[in-house]
């Protein structure tokens, strides 16, 4: 168990606390005014509730004797209808009063028979500060009848006795002196540890704050002075003291967890305390649904846990935690302080004024014990904090000397990692050398790739017009021959003519069935149709040219005004039936788009890129070139950030990519294509051009539905790449 300091002082505090409380009991009372005891109660119940003063002596069969001076009905949500006699022969100046302020309402009927002859209204609900002490005077009549419809949600307890008016003011006055001594100790001992729990921040102060303030309104509720507080308010009248129980039961175990430290010295109690702030929980859900009498019980079931309190800090005293001395003799004398309330209540102890004293007497003295527990809980941990931190300065002294001899082996090794260092570094720099120009490497293979692709494009695209032009003219070739040949016979015949010569008329003849045998008709139109496919052909060539004229600028920094439309345009054209034979390719451009500054070369380079990668998708995904296809729009949109873009969106129906992939296209050497098959370098130089462009693109995918590439090109802050902040300026 280890050392204990002794306990002479905490024990003292305890005998005399429980010898004064003895003293108190054995005092004799005949100084006091003893109460007229001839008074006699006899009672039936009203389980409605509405039974009406004129219906009282139908009743009559129904009474029963209440006997003693302090009668317990115990808790019952009926009404009890009380007919009190033995007054009669008292002086006028005497008065029937009722001490007791909790009662929730309290009717008196002064009746003759069955006739009312006065009704007086008073009790807890009527928030009166007079009815602490409910007082009423004597029928004139003494053959009248004096009744009392009583109705409480707390304990029933009838302590009728008859008493002179003056003594009645003098009670009051005694009771308001009491209160006012009782709320005053309350207050500076709330104060005092206010004070202390902000001074040192300690958990355990501020909840015993909360308990302070509790227990004192608790108090404030059992003498009636709440109403004083809400005043005229039926529903606190009737739940208030149950409210301040649950509250006060709450504080006290929040308290209790924190002084006592159960998590730390008896964890296995920390159950308990959470079922009763679960009882007291559920007290405070039923006082606000306005079901007083369950509130109240289950706050008298959550009290029932204070023998199991005293146990804890026993147990916890046990097990090394000096301050739940403190705690046990404190709660010790309060529950001694309700145990002698509730034999007064059902009248094994006298009531007097001296047992009246035992509940508030018996919470300030646990209040000031609990505020001694406190300040002796702080001086121990202030004790080994000083300890703590002397163990902490020698820890600290040593720790000195061993990072002294530390730091001189440490020097040793560090000077020669730093030479191991220099010399990896060396070669780290030599390896980033040869890696950077491995990827150099692999960014102009891409480059000439993307050449390639072009340049079996260019071939393709030229073989086929230049092939229908060559077809054509050997066609053409031959029929301008047979036309010759008739125009020559034609020719002979007219010569033959004009000279007169006897055979013209033969030649002609056989002009003629030349022409007819080589059909003149059809050679013309023939001829006609040759000449219109050439032309068509070269056209064809021209447009591919005027095409190429694009990529002739493909390694070329140089700015230039150009057209996206043509750029698309010439891409595609560019790919041709390579592309075009493989999937359906669908072109939707606006009219009068602004011209850009850009350039061009590259930019033919990305758009290429992608529409590549696209058609490759769709084949990837379907078997039929006529599922697969590939839609590149242009238009004019407000997307931009600094107002309008143009916009380039790029769309197919191909395999399409997860989430991963699609966050990583852009990433240099990333590829989904076989080995062999891709550098992973395509769309990371894509990126790359569009960065310098000032484009924003996204990419939209989702597998086996697609991918949308959108490209941006600001208009209204598109300025000549390169531009120098002064140029702007001018």
């Amino acid at each position: 168990m280890g050392f204990r300091p002794r306990y002479g002082r905490v024990w003292g505090i305890a005998l005399l606390s429980v010898a004064f409380i003895c003293l108190l009991t054995g005092c004799d009372t005949s100084s006091s005014e003893k109460q007229v005891d001839s008074l006699q109660l006899d009672a039936f119940s009203d389980p409605s509730g509405l039974l009406k003063a004129e219906d009282v002596h139908l009743r009559l069969d129904l009474l029963e004797r209440l006997e003693g001076e302090r009668p317990n009905l115990g808790l019952s949500s009926e009404a009890l209808w009380v007919r009190v006699s033995g007054w009669q022969g008292a002086p006028r100046q005497a008065r029937i009063i009722l001490d007791n302020p909790t009662v929730d309402s309290i009717d008196a009927v002064v009746m003759d028979g069955a006739r009312v002859l006065e009704f007086y209204r008073s009790g807890a609900a009527y928030g009166k500060v007079e009815d602490l002490i409910p007082t009423f005077n004597l029928p004139l009549n003494q053959n009248h009848q004096l009744w009392f419809r009583v109705r409480s949600t707390k304990p029933l307890v009838l302590p009728f006795s008859l008493t002179r008016i003056d003594r009645v003011e003098t009670m009051r006055e005694t009771r308001d002196l009491a209160l006012a001594l009782y709320t005053g100790i309350v207050l500076a001992i709330l104060i005092y540890n206010s004070f202390l729990a902000f001074s040192t921040g300690q958990r355990a102060y501020f909840s015993y704050t909360f308990v302070v303030l509790t227990v004192g309104l608790v108090q404030w509720c059992f003498n009636g002075y709440d109403r004083l507080i809400w005043g005229d308010i039926p529903w606190m009248s009737q739940n208030g003291l149950s409210i301040m129980g649950a509250l006060s039961g709450l504080a006290a175990l929040m308290f209790a967890r924190e002084f006592l430290e159960v998590r730390r010295y008896t964890p296995r109690w920390n159950r308990l305390i959470q079922g009763l702030l679960l009882i007291y929980g559920c007290a405070l859900l039923a006082a606000v649904c306005n079901r007083p009498i369950i509130a109240y019980n289950l706050v008298n079931l959550g009290a029932l846990s204070a023998p199991a309190m005293l146990v804890l800090s026993l147990v916890s005293w046990r097990k090394g935690n000096s301050s739940a001395l403190w705690f046990f003799v404190a709660w010790l004398i309060f529950l001694v302080a309700v145990t002698m309330q509730a034999l007064r209540d059902f009248g094994v102890l006298a009531s007097t004024p001296v047992t009246a004293l035992f509940l508030p007497l018996g919470t300030v003295f646990e209040m000031l014990l609990l505020s001694f527990a406190l300040g002796d809980r702080i001086n121990l941990l202030k004790r080994s904090s000083d300890a703590a931190n002397a163990k902490a300065l020698a820890a600290s002294l040593e720790n000195e000397r061993i990072v002294k001899e530390q730091n001189a082996a440490l020097e040793g090794r560090v000077q020669q990692r730093t030479e191991a260092l220099a010399k990896a570094n060396g070669e780290l720099s030599g390896a980033l050398d040869e890696l950077q120009g491995a990827q150099d490497q692999l960014i102009q293979t891409e480059k000439l790739a993307s050449l390639g692709q072009m340049t079996a494009g260019i071939a393709h695209e030229l073989n086929n017009p230049i092939n229908y032009v060559q077809s054509n003219a050997t066609s053409l070739h031959r029929d301008i021959e047979e036309l010759i040949e008739i125009v020559d016979g034609y020719a002979a015949a007219i010569a033959a003519m004009e000279s007169g010569s006897s055979g013209a008329e033969t030649l002609v003849q056989e002009a003629a069935d030349r022409a007819r045998k080589l059909d003149l008709n059809f050679l013309k139109q023939e001829s006609r149709q040759l000449v219109a496919g050439i032309l068509e052909g070269a056209d064809r060539t021209t447009k591919i040219v005027g095409g190429l004229r694009v990529f002739g600028r493909m390694d070329g920094d140089k700015p230039v005004q150009a057209s996206l439309r043509e750029l698309l345009e010439s891409s595609i054209t560019v790919l041709g039936d390579r592309a075009r034979s493989k999937a359906k390719i669908e072109v939707n451009f606006a009219k009068d788009l602004p011209l850009l500054w850009c350039q061009s070369g590259k930019l033919s380079q990305v758009f290429m890129n992608i529409i590549v990668n696209a058609v490759q998708a769709t084949e990837a995904r379907w078997d039929d070139p006529k599922e697969r296809q590939v839609s590149v729009s242009l238009e004019l949109n407000d997307r931009g950030s600094d107002g309008e873009a143009m916009l380039v969106r790029i769309e197919d129906n191909g395999t399409g990519m997860d989430e991963d992939t699609r966050q990583r296209v852009f990433d240099p050497f990333y590829t989904t294509k076989d080995v062999g098959k891709g550098t992973g370098l395509g769309l990371s130089i894509v990126k790359g051009i569009l960065d310098d462009h000032g484009a924003i693109v996204e990419v939209e995918s989702a597998l086996a539905k697609g991918t949308t590439f959108l490209v941006m090109f600001p208009v209204g802050s598109n300025v000549k790449p390169g531009t120098s902040p002064n140029e702007l300026k001018s």
